[in-house]
């Protein structure tokens, strides 16, 4: 997979490859390989979520590498030079799709773990393995929409080069993280072992999302930093 910095574009000789002249059925298929990409880190991380550092373990056999992550281009010239004959030889199908946001390794990230909380509220519910008020699912609902939407535009900042943003929304996005996590109490009463173990596996791809939120939010501070441009709150 190619090396994704946060100015819109990722590295490679993307200039070489002319206008996109895309239909209507291309673009389909583009959105269908993302949702697979989404898919397969969902399987990954299910099998892997009880192993150390289990978040970049997913990550290397997703075939993300350490740059991937970070927000940092610093050093991107260098790690080009040393990755490029490995990338030929890794080319796929993939490699030649034009980058959006969908192909960003965080994003993919963010997206699985969110659906996987909402199909695994969606499966209690119908169910019966919780039986919370209509209020209480409704708060939780919104709160995993709120920090879903808070991540992405967190990226899309990222995207646009405008770190300052970024942290601001990325912060939005923990704060949705950290009152979801106050919710749980009122959702399951932790009395069943069919509600311990929802309750465990909620809490731990929370604790991830958070993971990631301070992990975008620290590279943000330390490039705003390198450049120059932070400033104290």
């Amino acid at each position: 997979m190619n090396n994704y910095n946060f100015e819109g574009q990722p590295d490679g000789d993307w200039d070489d490859r002319g206008d996109l002249s895309w239909q209507e059925y291309d673009w389909q298929q583009y959105l269908a390989r993302h949702e697979a990409e989404v898919e397969k880190f969902i399987d990954l991380y299910n099998r892997l979520k009880d192993q150390p550092d289990h978040i970049d373990e997913v990550a290397h056999q997703m075939g993300w590498d350490a740059e991937d992550w970070s927000v940092s281009d610093s050093d991107e010239e260098d790690y080009l030079s040393d990755s490029d004959d490995e990338e030929q030889d890794d080319a796929s199908a993939e490699d030649f799709d034009p980058y959006t946001i969908l192909r960003h390794p965080v994003y993919i990230v963010v997206r699985g773990l969110y659906r996987y909380l909402r199909r695994m509220w969606s499966h209690a519910l119908m169910n019966g393995t919780v039986k919370g008020d209509a209020k209480t699912s409704w708060a939780y609902a919104q709160m995993l929409g709120e920090g879903e939407t808070h991540a992405t535009l967190a990226l899309q900042s990222l995207d646009m080069g405008d770190f300052q943003l970024a942290v601001c929304q990325i912060k939005l996005a923990l704060d949705a993280v950290n009152r979801t996590f106050t919710l749980l109490p009122h959702i399951t009463s932790g009395k069943t072992p069919a509600e311990q173990l929802m309750e465990g596996e909620i809490r731990t791809r929370l604790f991830d999302l958070r993971e990631v939120c301070l992990r975008v939010m620290n590279d943000c501070r330390e490039e705003l930093r390198r450049k120059g441009g932070d400033r104290p709150e």
